[in-house]
C-alpha cells in the first residue's frame, strides 16, 4: 500500500513547527553520500566516485530540516549533466550548494564537502609507469544575504611521502667520525668519507595535505598540489618499486633530511610561489601527519594562514 499523496496537504509539517527550545543550529545535513560524478575538463572526461557531505543552517523557529531535499538535490544535478557540464569538482560543489539554498528557503548558509580517491600516472623516472593514489578535496560555502549569494571555494589534496630524520643522522655522523678517528683515519679522510657515504637515520611515512581557498575564475591543478606535497618531503613513495630504484630513493632521501615541521614550511613556501598572483586574503591549510617509526606516538604539524601572511613572513627574513 502506497501513501496517498493527497493527504500531504492535510498533514502538519512537523519540521516547520516551532521547537521547544528555540536555538539556531549552525549545521544540519547528511553525510557520506556517494555517486558517480563525471568531470569534463580540457584534458578529457574524468570519472570519480566521491563521498559528499551537505549541510545548511537552521533558524531558531524551525524544528527540523527537510533532509530528503539534500540527496534529492545531489541526484537532480547528476541527471541534469547533459546541460550542466562540470569542468572542476568545485564547480559541482558550488552548483549543489546553490541548489540547497533554493530548496531550503529558510536557510542562509549551505556547505558542501567532497572527498574522493584520485589516481595520478607517475612518469617513469624510476622503473615502469604506475598509478599512484592520492586524495582530493573540494569544499564550497554559499552565504545568502538578502537576494544575493556569495560563495567561498576550497580545493586540496593529500599525498603520502616519507621523511628522513636530520637529528638522528647528525648524531650518527658524530659517532661515525669518532669511530673513524679511533681507527686512525686522518681528519681530511674522515671528512671526505662522511661527505660521500650515506649516513643512516630513521624514516617515517608522512601524509601531506593542502587545502586552499581559490578565487573565482582561476583554477588549481590538483596534480600541481600533489607535486608540491611530494617535492617537500624527503622522499616519495611508490606503488611499484624494484630494488635498484628503492636504493636510489633511500639514498636521495638521506641527502634531503627533514623534520615534519620543515615539510610544512616547504609546502607553504612552494604554494605561494606556484600561485603568486592569487589574492593575499585567500586562506590556506597546510598539514603533515607523520606516522613515527621508532616512537609509540605520531606527529602532526600544520600552518593555517593566508597567502599574504605567508608571503610577508618569507619576505621579512
Amino acid at each position: 500500500m502506497s501513501f496517498p499523496t493527497d493527504l500531504l496537504g492535510r498533514i502538519t509539517d512537523i519540521q516547520a513547527t516551532v521547537p521547544t527550545v528555540q536555538l539556531k543550529l549552525t549545521r544540519v545535513g547528511v553525510k557520506n553520500l556517494k555517486l558517480n560524478l563525471h568531470i569534463l575538463s580540457e584534458a578529457g572526461s574524468l570519472s570519480l566516485i566521491p563521498t559528499i557531505d551537505m549541510f545548511v543552517d537552521l533558524p531558531s523557529d524551525k524544528r527540523g530540516v527537510h533532509l530528503s531535499r539534500d540527496p534529492e538535490s545531489l541526484h537532480e544535478i547528476v541527471q541534469e549533466q547533459d546541460s550542466f557540464k562540470a569542468s572542476r569538482v568545485e564547480d559541482y560543489c558550488e552548483t549543489l550548494a546553490r541548489r540547497l539554498l533554493e530548496k531550503h528557503n529558510y536557510s542562509n548558509k549551505a556547505e558542501v564537502r567532497l572527498r574522493s580517491d584520485y589516481v595520478i600516472v607517475r612518469k617513469p623516472q624510476l622503473g615502469k609507469p604506475a598509478q599512484e593514489p592520492c586524495k582530493i578535496f573540494a569544499s564550497v560555502i554559499a552565504l545568502r544575504k538578502g537576494g544575493d549569494v556569495s560563495v567561498e571555494r576550497f580545493v586540496g589534496a593529500s599525498m603520502v611521502g616519507f621523511t628522513a630524520c636530520p637529528c638522528t643522522q647528525n648524531l650518527l655522523q658524530a659517532l661515525v667520525e669518532e669511530k673513524l678517528h679511533q681507527l686512525s683515519y686522518e681528519e681530511d679522510d674522515v671528512k671526505r668519507i662522511v661527505k660521500n657515504i650515506p649516513l643512516a637515520t630513521h624514516t617515517q611515512r608522512a601524509t601531506g595535505t593542502i587545502l586552499i581557498q581559490i578565487p573565482k575564475g582561476p583554477s588549481v591543478n590538483i596534480e600541481d598540489i600533489v607535486d608540491i606535497i611530494e617535492d617537500s618531503m624527503s622522499g616519495k613513495t611508490y606503488a611499484v618499486l624494484k630494488r635498484p630504484a628503492e636504493a636510489t630513493v633511500i639514498m636521495q632521501a638521506h641527502e634531503k633530511t627533514r623534520f615534519t615541521e620543515d615539510v610544512v614550511r616547504e609546502m607553504s613556501k612552494a604554494l605561494v610561489m606556484k600561485y603568486p598572483d592569487f589574492p593575499n586574503d585567500l586562506r590556506v591549510l597546510v598539514q603533515v601527519f607523520s606516522q613515527e617509526s621508532v616512537h609509540k606516538h605520531d606527529i602532526i604539524a600544520e600552518k593555517v594562514s593566508t597567502f599574504g601572511e605567508i608571503k610577508q613572513e618569507i619576505n621579512s627574513k
